[in-house]
């Protein structure tokens, strides 16, 4: 049996280690002395219970001979040579661009079961638009127009498919703590309704309305990507996710955003040009990436009053007739200035000739040569400039001067 000195030593000893309430003396309780310390408390202290091992991935290698007499599976497109079905595909372009135009063009037509888009051929049925930007009046009034362009009727396209969420409510993942993603509410809502209604395709207005996280952060990047491109396989559905460059991107043209890996995690790409400086009505759309089919298609496209349509070089819009015939004017004015100080000139490309000597002048307001020259061919064509020769017949002499009639 413990003495007392000893046993209020022990009581001291667990009143430091915090044991002290579990047990009172002999005194409080009655209970009598004890023989050892184990008997304090009448505590058992239990082992530490063992951590179960991770479950361990189990994967399958396989060799060619398992596709022997399997037929190979054959690449799908929901626009042919631009996007594919089952895939997900990027579009850039800058604010303003006409990028959201475009695609909704792509949306309705998709829904109306029309047999092409901006020059290549497309699936019809359901589309989606996740418009997290674009506010529904705006988007109205593209659908509208758009539907008058091609003879339809906005009101009955029933499988069309648009939502508008709050703008406090986008995101479609979430960035946690340690780096992770989280999917948002949003995502299970998309990929449920996706699972219900099967569209061909889903378009997401865009990157930085519905990305909660770092945009130049690898992990996060292909992490995101990898999760739309899942939900697009494993439903076949084609998925378009909408994109504005970063300033390098737009400075060379490329389209491409942050880090490389918005590009490298994506099979396909799209980018749409800033107006043409020559032609505000001109856009250039450019498939600047492919892995299932041809990198590097341009198609020339222009507005044409109630939406952009495919268009020859050659083609004229209202804007590039106004400017056409204002650098028409110029150089009507400048060659008369010239005639009338003496200073001809001529119709050839060389040193002297109309367009590199109006492209100098003061009065030129930035126009190019090549602007001129183009000016002046038109000109000629419509006998409003003829070419006149003077001097003796060892030394004739060219010069432009305007027409007889």
């Amino acid at each position: 049996m413990l003495k007392i000195p000893n046993r209020e030593m022990g009581l001291s000893v667990f009143e430091d280690l915090g044991l002290r309430s579990s047990f009172q003396s002999t005194e409080d309780d009655g209970r009598p002395l004890v023989d050892s310390f184990d008997a304090f408390g009448g505590r058992t202290i239990e082992p530490e219970a063992q951590t179960a091992e991770p479950a361990r991935a189990a994967y399958a290698a396989i060799t060619p001979a398992v596709w022997k007499g399997i037929e190979q599976e054959q690449q799908r497109w929901l626009a042919s040579a631009r996007v594919p079905s089952g895939d997900l595909t990027i579009m850039s372009g800058n604010g303003g661009s006409g990028k959201t135009e475009i695609i909704t063009q792509l949306l309705v037509y998709v829904a109306a079961g029309l047999p092409d888009w901006l020059g290549c051929t497309i699936e019809g049925g359901p589309a989606f638009f996740l418009s997290c930007e674009e506010p529904e009046h705006n988007i109205r009034d593209r659908v509208e127009r758009i539907c008058k362009h091609r003879c339809l009727d906005p009101y009955n396209l029933p499988s069309l498919h648009m939502v508008f969420p709050d703008l406090e409510s986008t995101w479609l993942v979430h960035a946690n703590k340690d780096g992770r993603l989280s999917r948002a509410p949003l995502l299970d809502w998309l990929e449920a309704w996706i699972i219900e209604h099967k569209p061909r395709l889903v378009v997401i207005d865009n990157v930085a309305a519905v990305f909660d996280g770092e945009a130049i952060a690898r992990r996060q990047v292909r992490a995101f990507l990898a999760m739309l491109r899942k939900i697009a396989r494993e439903h076949d559905t084609a998925i378009v996710l909408l994109d504005h460059p970063s300033v390098r991107g737009m400075a060379d043209g490329s389209g491409t955003a942050n880090s490389v890996d918005w590009r490298n995690s994506v099979r396909s790409m799209m980018h749409l040009s800033d107006p043409d400086k020559d032609d505000q009505d001109v856009r250039t759309l450019t498939v600047t990436k492919s892995n299932y089919g041809r990198t590097g298609e341009k198609v020339t496209l222009r507005w044409g009053g109630l939406t952009f349509t495919t268009a020859m070089v050659g083609e004229a819009s209202p804007y590039r007739v106004a400017a056409d015939r204002d650098v028409e004017e110029l150089f009507l004015r400048l060659l008369d200035k010239r005639n009338a100080q003496g200073r001809r000139v001529n119709p050839h490309s060389a040193k002297g000739s109309a367009p590199s000597e109006f492209a100098s002048d003061p009065e030129a307001g930035g126009v190019t040569a090549e602007a001129f020259r183009r000016a002046m061919e038109r000109l000629f064509t419509r006998g409003a400039i003829r070419t006149v020769e003077t001097g003796p017949g060892s030394k004739r002499r060219q010069h432009v001067e305007r027409g007889l009639g």
